[in-house]
């Protein structure tokens, strides 16, 4: 889907969420992410799903949302496999978080926050060149087609990977912008980087907590100050 359509998703979880200029607590926060994740991975229709190799060869195909059994629910055979990765619904999620986290802090707190240049790779969005925000965001859960619900390991910034991009990109953001604030804006964070500041980072922001969002737009505005 194009930007234009996770701005769409955005503005609809948004309304539903904070219209009316609705007080930012934990729980809306929460729902508000939680809505935009869900609805961008029912229009791609990237859920968390396996398929069994047997009863495909038996012109039979059998495909079950959530996690990979040991066995095939429907024949026994252990010739089952993912068929939708993290990897395919990685750039869905992230999209729409970024969408999100854009719509809040320009509507809701109306901080003159803008996407990155096409051609920018450290960062996702920025306020002229005097501050840069990357965002690092992915469901927990999600509600499949069939009812079931499929759990999402490691969220955000709970996995390795991610942290060790949204860092590097720190570094070589902060090498060439000394003077301007890199900060990291994310849905899920392991207990050891909260509150988190250092010389290429200059903050980590769960932004589904309403008090660590509040601190975020101070951080802004004085930085713009």
């Amino acid at each position: 889907m194009p930007n234009t359509r996770y701005d769409d998703i955005a503005a609809a979880n948004y309304d539903t969420h904070f219209g009316g200029n609705a007080d930012v607590t934990n729980a809306r926060l929460q729902n508000y992410f939680n809505g935009c994740f869900q609805q961008a991975v029912e229009e791609a229709g990237c859920y968390q799903a396996w398929a069994c190799l047997d009863c495909a060869r038996e012109d039979n195909g059998k495909v079950g949302f959530g996690e990979r059994p040991r066995q095939c629910t429907q024949c026994g055979s252990r010739q089952v496999f993912e068929v939708a990765t993290f990897q395919g619904r990685a750039p869905v999620v992230g999209s729409v978080f970024e969408s999100a986290v854009l719509k809040l802090l320009t509507t809701r707190f109306e901080l003159p926050v803008t996407r990155t240049p096409g051609n920018t790779n450290t960062h996702d969005l920025e306020i002229s060149n005097r501050m840069a925000i990357e965002t690092k965001g992915s469901p927990r859960r999600l509600d499949n087609p069939d009812g079931s619900v499929s759990t999402l390991h490691r969220p955000g910034m709970e996995r390795t990977d991610t942290e060790k991009k949204a860092f590097a990109n720190g570094r070589r953001y902060r090498s060439q912008n000394r003077n301007s604030p890199f900060f990291i804006v994310t849905n899920a964070l392991p207990k050891r980087l909260e509150g988190y500041r250092g010389e290429d980072v200059t903050g980590i922001f769960n932004i589904t907590q309403a008090n660590r969002t509040e601190s975020l737009v101070a951080e802004i505005n004085a930085a713009l100050a």
